[in-house]
Protein backbone atom coordinates (compact mmCIF):
# COMPACT_ATOMS: atom_id res chain seq x y z
CA UNK A 1 0.00 0.00 0.00
CA UNK A 2 1.71 3.65 -0.60
CA UNK A 3 2.58 5.62 2.03
CA UNK A 4 1.94 8.94 -0.08
CA UNK A 5 1.81 10.11 -3.27
CA UNK A 6 2.65 12.87 -5.81
CA UNK A 7 0.35 12.21 -8.09
CA UNK A 8 1.08 15.69 -9.84
CA UNK A 9 2.85 15.23 -12.83
CA UNK A 10 6.06 17.17 -13.42
CA UNK A 11 9.43 16.99 -15.36
CA UNK A 12 12.10 14.71 -14.04
CA UNK A 13 15.44 14.30 -15.33
CA UNK A 14 16.59 11.02 -15.18
CA UNK A 15 20.31 9.13 -15.68
CA UNK A 16 20.15 5.60 -15.56
CA UNK A 17 22.38 2.59 -16.63
CA UNK A 18 21.98 -0.31 -18.91
CA UNK A 19 23.87 -3.38 -19.84
CA UNK A 20 24.94 -4.43 -22.97
CA UNK A 21 26.62 -7.30 -24.51
CA UNK A 22 29.62 -4.15 -24.66
CA UNK A 23 29.71 -3.26 -21.87
CA UNK A 24 27.47 -0.48 -19.22
CA UNK A 25 25.71 2.43 -20.82
CA UNK A 26 25.03 5.49 -18.96
CA UNK A 27 22.11 7.18 -20.22
CA UNK A 28 19.95 10.15 -19.26
CA UNK A 29 16.40 11.65 -20.38
CA UNK A 30 13.83 14.01 -19.55
CA UNK A 31 10.29 12.86 -18.94
CA UNK A 32 6.94 13.86 -17.08
CA UNK A 33 6.28 11.41 -14.48
CA UNK A 34 5.19 11.25 -11.00
CA UNK A 35 6.37 9.47 -7.78
CA UNK A 36 5.31 7.30 -5.46
CA UNK A 37 6.38 6.00 -1.79
CA UNK A 38 5.91 2.45 -0.93
CA UNK A 39 7.87 1.91 2.38
CA UNK A 40 10.89 0.55 1.94
CA UNK A 41 10.83 1.22 -2.07
CA UNK A 42 9.75 3.88 -4.29
CA UNK A 43 7.71 4.01 -7.65
CA UNK A 44 8.26 6.36 -10.23
CA UNK A 45 5.45 6.50 -12.83
CA UNK A 46 6.57 7.93 -16.11
CA UNK A 47 4.22 9.57 -19.06
CA UNK A 48 4.44 8.89 -22.91
CA UNK A 49 7.08 9.25 -24.39
CA UNK A 50 9.87 7.85 -22.03
CA UNK A 51 12.84 6.22 -23.59
CA UNK A 52 12.36 2.38 -24.78
CA UNK A 53 15.64 1.83 -22.63
CA UNK A 54 14.48 2.34 -19.33
CA UNK A 55 12.90 -0.87 -19.78
CA UNK A 56 15.90 -2.75 -19.12
CA UNK A 57 17.89 -0.11 -16.85
CA UNK A 58 19.20 -1.51 -13.61
CA UNK A 59 20.29 1.74 -12.03
CA UNK A 60 18.28 5.17 -11.76
CA UNK A 61 18.99 8.80 -10.19
CA UNK A 62 16.94 11.57 -10.29
CA UNK A 63 15.73 14.52 -8.26
CA UNK A 64 12.03 15.36 -6.82
CA UNK A 65 11.30 17.91 -5.39
CA UNK A 66 14.41 18.22 -4.29
CA UNK A 67 15.37 15.46 -3.07
CA UNK A 68 17.95 13.26 -4.47
CA UNK A 69 16.86 9.46 -5.20
CA UNK A 70 18.97 7.08 -6.62
CA UNK A 71 18.84 2.70 -6.57
CA UNK A 72 18.15 -0.57 -7.88
CA UNK A 73 15.64 -0.33 -10.01
CA UNK A 74 13.76 -4.03 -9.40
CA UNK A 75 10.90 -3.78 -11.91
CA UNK A 76 9.84 -1.55 -14.91
CA UNK A 77 6.67 -2.21 -16.94
CA UNK A 78 4.53 -0.70 -19.64
CA UNK A 79 1.17 -0.14 -18.38
CA UNK A 80 -2.00 -0.31 -20.67
CA UNK A 81 -2.08 3.73 -20.78
CA UNK A 82 1.27 3.94 -21.80
CA UNK A 83 2.67 4.57 -18.79
CA UNK A 84 5.58 3.36 -17.55
CA UNK A 85 5.95 1.93 -13.83
CA UNK A 86 9.34 1.42 -12.45
CA UNK A 87 10.07 -0.30 -9.03
CA UNK A 88 12.99 1.41 -7.56
CA UNK A 89 14.88 0.04 -4.27
CA UNK A 90 16.65 3.19 -2.64
CA UNK A 91 20.80 3.03 -2.10
CA UNK A 92 22.49 5.32 0.01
Amino acid sequence: MPDATDATLQPVKIKYLQDTLFGVNTLASECMGHLVHTAPSVQLQLAPPWPAQLLKAHWISFEWNGQAYRGVVQAAESLTNGDLLMDIEPQP
